[in-house]
């Protein structure tokens, strides 16, 4: 999980840096204490917007229908 530091330098990351857990048990960190202090918040970052992809509108070709029955109505 990502976190973002909101306060003092932590694990030489400063205000506004993004660190992970792993950052923060590599340095003898603790998690929660960092977040219950204040020093850290979870990363709220959604992930990279997908581009709308626009609908492509083809035309479709009308054709005349044939009648294959050779009926000629009523005889």
């Amino acid at each position: 999980m990502q976190y973002v530091v909101s306060g003092a330098k932590v694990c030489g990351k400063l205000n506004g840096e993004k660190l992970t857990t792993d950052d923060i048990l590599g340095a003898g960190g603790s998690v929660e204490h960092l977040l219950a202090s204040g020093n850290i918040k979870e990363s709220t970052s959604a992930p990279k917007a997908v581009k709308e992809v626009q609908a492509v509108e083809q035309e479709v070709e009308t054709f005349p229908v044939f009648n294959l029955d050779n009926e000629q109505g009523d005889k």
